[in-house]
Formats: C-alpha cells, structure tokens, sequence
C-alpha cells in the first residue's frame, strides 16, 4: 500500500522508470550519466538518483528541468558544490530541451538518516 508518497515498509515509493524517459530526453538523461560519472568518480560518489517529471514521463520540452540528487561518500564540500554547478551549467547549455539542470548534493549518512526516512 502506497500512503503519501511511501511504500508499505516506509520506504520512499519509486514513480519514475528510465523506462518512462522520452525520446527528446535521452540524450540529455545519458550526457549527465557520462557526467556524473566524469565528474565525481567512485571515490566520491556513491549513487545519483533522477526524479521528477523526466522519469515520470510528464516532462514537457523547453518548460522541464533535469533534477537530480548525488549522494556522496562524505558531506559535500565546497569543491563539489562547484563541480556540480559547472555540470549544470554545461548539461543546460547543450540540451535545449529543458529548462535548467538542478543538481543536489548530500552524503549518505545525512539521506539514510531517520529524520531523511
């Protein structure tokens, strides 16, 4: 049973699938998989989530943005915070499709805590 957003056991429900990615964001949804990838490596990044309406397969192109949450190793420093704003910036300028990249950051211990369930 679904209540609010949440599974049966309490966990966050999942809404969107690459599955449900359209045509027109493919592209886009692989460059910032390829830059996320480049950019944060396995020493810092331990997993990168897409949400939103690109998932959901409601986005609509040039009005959508890109939101994404990378969860990192260790608390994000400033240096990350800037690589992830120079990766927003070069995913929004090659892809007109949306309308700005969001890139969030957290380490792992602060999104599995209990007051993030």
């Amino acid at each position: 049973m679904i209540d609010k957003g949440l599974d049966d056991q309490g966990f966050i429900a999942r809404e969107g699938s690459l599955d449900r990615v359209q045509p027109e964001f493919g592209p886009l949804v692989e460059a910032a998989r390829r830059g996320i990838a480049e950019t944060f490596g396995p020493d810092r990044l331990h997993s990168g989530y897409l949400y939103g309406s690109i998932p959901r397969g409601t986005a609509r192109p040039g009005r959508s943005d890109l939101d994404l949450l990378l969860a990192l190793h260790r608390p994000p420093t400033e240096a990350d915070r800037a690589d992830a704003a120079a990766l927003e910036a070069a995913l929004d300028a090659g892809h007109g499709v949306v309308d700005g990249v969001g890139i969030l950051l957290v380490d792992t211990a602060t999104a599995l805590s209990e007051l993030e369930r």
